[in-house]
């Protein structure tokens, strides 16, 4: 398995339509079956957004306040990697993997451009030369996309206003929330998110095989007179970052088999 960092900055005006392989001839039909080289494509970097809960009267209305926490070594796209590495080898072992990844971050409205433009077999330059030059049969997009703050809380029910992006933390400080551990009951709680799309492109025909949209939320309430005071403490700094880690390894191994068709 190789491992590439093309440079970032997609511009939403510039993708091109892939040059199908297949325009030779008659077109090849689209599977996921028997992956020869697959190209994954991480977008997800390592920052994160918080996302400040506003008290609102009306719920049609998305007043969350977010603010972009720029980070380093946090490891989503190794997290990713190691799951798809482990359904590739259990699923398809004669796959061969090579990881690719953005060198700066790329805007959530610029992944998003991405994601639709897959739907098209439009992709971004830098993607495109890297199929060609790596001869890849598939190729497999993560991307961080928006959905609503939805926190389970306990028998289908769930909290949160408004929407989130990409990977992060909301935070509540007007909910009162009890912890089933210990009893403590906040005013507030801390809810951890990942809101990913995956989607996996057959290179011959330009058609995505398979694509599935990863939202999901953790709720945190705190433990402690200090936490329940500041939600924000619910979890300690190592803690915020292995629950997201853990959040993206799992979810990714939970639906890439749906993604395969398998």
């Amino acid at each position: 398995m190789a491992t590439r960092t093309p440079q970032a900055g997609v511009n939403r005006r510039a993708l091109i339509t892939l040059p199908l392989l297949a325009l030779a001839g008659l077109p090849l039909a689209a599977s996921a079956k028997n992956i020869r080289k697959l190209g994954v494509f991480s977008l997800l970097g390592d920052g994160l957004q918080l996302v400040f809960a506003a008290p609102v009267t009306d719920t049609r209305l998305d007043r969350n306040m977010r603010e972009s926490l720029p980070t380093k070594e946090i490891g989503f796209d190794q997290a990713a990697l190691r799951a798809i590495t482990r359904v590739m080898n259990a699923r398809q072992p004669q796959a061969q993997l090579q990881m690719f990844r953005a060198t700066t971050p790329i805007p959530l409205a610029d992944q998003r451009a991405v994601a639709d433009g897959a739907a098209r077999a439009e992709l971004p330059a830098w993607v495109i030369e890297a199929i060609n030059r790596n001869n890849l049969t598939h190729i497999l997009l993560l991307t961080r996309n928006r959905g609503d703050a939805r926190f389970p809380v306990d028998e289908g029910f769930s909290v949160g206003r408004g929407t989130v992006e990409g990977i992060g933390y909301y935070l509540d400080n007007t909910t009162d929330v009890r912890n089933a551990a210990t009893g403590m009951t906040s005013t507030g709680f801390l809810g951890a998110y990942m809101m990913v799309r995956v989607q996996l492109m057959d290179v011959s025909s330009g058609d995505l095989v398979g694509s599935e949209t990863i939202r999901v939320g953790q709720m945190f309430a705190g433990r402690k007179d200090t936490e329940a005071a500041n939600i924000w403490n619910a979890l300690d700094p190592q803690e915020k970052v292995d629950v997201l880690r853990q959040m993206v390894e799992s979810n990714v191994e939970r639906v890439l088999p749906g993604v395969l068709g398998s």
